[in-house]
């Protein structure tokens, strides 16, 4: 099988956009696989998008909203800082089984609930409210959020992008509250889900309580509907629904008093008295929050480091007589010196940092030459001539490098992206059979490669 090696652009729109670079790294996105399974996946939420009124955006728009967020927070404070893009010209990308992970979504196959969340947010307008330098009037700024997406019916790329207005927002000074994504995947109310991220942005990190109005906290809960005009009506479908189910997922407990009016022993106020481990409200920090460039013009491969690296030759030589005697014993005839030396400047041109240089090579050889492998082991060592003639600088080796280095999980996921895309371009034949092995990435790599380079930037 000799799958095509280019996938079609999603739209003109977009096929315009792909000469910008990309966003967010594996290692950066919360979104990701790795991140999601062995990490924290969070991101910092400006207070001012915590606290806006959305009364029209259900809970599936604002997870969406969220997820989202996360994925691009990174890559537009560093926008901001280097002026790689303009705001609002960016589009990001995600997979779709990445983003229904971040909103809980994974046993849904259609898209169709989140291709409406996308319109909805798309067509939505929120305000935020700020005081104009010298003036103590307070002004509203109407903001749309975002003004371009695009969504698969089931597996494949989401694409979006964010309004200039969102982008400013994102990348301006101001306080930034860190939001755990594995709760708000499991929060089903959205008094819930605002609750736990105004929680995070207001309770006071020495007292461990945040104190509100009453008739404010409906406000900011979208509570504020007749329905709820009696107490007994909000505490028991809104407030308590929001409370039990924060303290059943979150990291912390949280639990309410109510503060009562002297005279009249009317409730005035709501306090919140955070219980759990300092560690889970984290203090509020200032931003823009960048930890270094996010190396948007270099692929972001696993193991590259930005230190100094040695001349190809110390690179090679870190590989022994034990090794070297090892592969000619696996590929009698093989010109392993040579294909050493070529992996030794490959690494050295790519930044890959070889703390195990063994491993390294081999996740290399399999991986860029698994054809030529397969084929080698059947005993035709003259098909090793080819190896150098390829362009090894092209996209898609260093697509099958960084896959190698990525858990069974992750490359089954870009695995059923491949059989769903050669669906699509050969509906009258069946896909071969293949495997995660790295010897098999040349059969199927090729179909993903460009949705794997926008999901995880050059």
């Amino acid at each position: 099988m000799t799958p095509a090696a280019d996938a079609e652009d999603t739209s003109a729109e977009l096929r315009v956009q792909q000469a910008a670079p990309a966003v967010n790294g594996p290692r950066r996105s919360p979104l990701a696989v790795s991140n999601w399974m062995h990490g924290d996946p969070s991101f910092l939420k400006v207070r001012e998008l915590i606290e806006v009124l959305d009364p029209d955006l259900s809970v599936v728009d604002r997870k969406l909203l969220d997820a989202m967020l996360a994925h691009a927070s990174d890559t537009v404070l560093s926008d901001a800082a280097t002026g790689e893009a303009a705001p609002g010209t960016r589009v990001y990308s995600a997979l779709a089984t990445d983003v229904k992970r971040a909103m809980g979504w994974e046993s849904h196959k259609s898209n169709s609930r989140i291709l409406a969340a996308a319109k909805n947010l798309q067509s939505s307008v929120i305000t935020i409210g700020y005081f104009a330098p010298g003036d103590n009037t307070l002004r509203h700024r109407n903001i749309s959020l975002i003004t371009l997406s695009e969504v698969p019916e089931s597996h494949g790329v989401i694409y979006w992008r964010f309004s200039p207005e969102v982008e400013k927002l994102l990348s301006m000074k101001g306080e930034r509250f860190l939001v755990q994504l594995k709760v708000l995947a499991k929060l089903t109310s959205g008094y819930s889900h605002r609750l736990y991220q105004l929680l995070c942005a207001n309770t006071d990190r020495e007292t461990l309580s945040w104190t509100v109005p009453a008739g404010d906290l409906r406000q900011v809960l979208n509570a504020a509907a007749e329905s709820y005009d009696k107490w007994a009506a909000f505490e028991r479908r809104v407030l308590k629904v929001a409370v039990d189910e924060i303290n059943q997922h979150a990291a912390f407990n949280i639990r309410y008093e109510l503060v009562l009016q002297e005279r009249t022993k009317k409730r005035t106020h709501i306090r919140f008295i955070f219980e759990g481990p300092a560690s889970a409200l984290p203090p509020a920090e200032t931003g823009p929050l960048l930890e270094e460039p996010t190396g948007q013009l270099v692929f972001d491969l696993p193991g590259a480091t930005e230190t100094s690296m040695p001349p190809p030759s110390a690179f090679a030589g870190k590989l022994g007589i034990r090794v070297r005697s090892r592969y000619r014993e696996e590929f009698p005839g093989a010109p392993i010196d040579d294909l050493i030396d070529l992996w030794a400047t490959w690494c050295v041109r790519h930044r890959i940092k070889a703390e195990r240089p063994p491993r390294v090579f081999e996740r290399w050889l399999n991986s860029l030459f698994g054809d030529l492998v397969l084929e080698a082991r059947e005993g035709d060592a003259s098909v090793w001539s080819t190896a150098f003639s390829r362009d090894l600088d092209q996209p898609v080796y260093r697509v099958m490098f960084a896959l190698g280095g990525m858990v069974a999980r992750q490359r089954q996921l870009w695995l059923a992206l491949a059989r769903s895309k050669y669906a699509d371009k050969y509906p009258r034949t069946a896909m071969p059979a293949v495997s995660l092995d790295c010897v098999d990435f040349h059969l199927w790599v090729p179909l993903i490669k460009d949705e794997f380079m926008k999901a995880n930037p050059v």
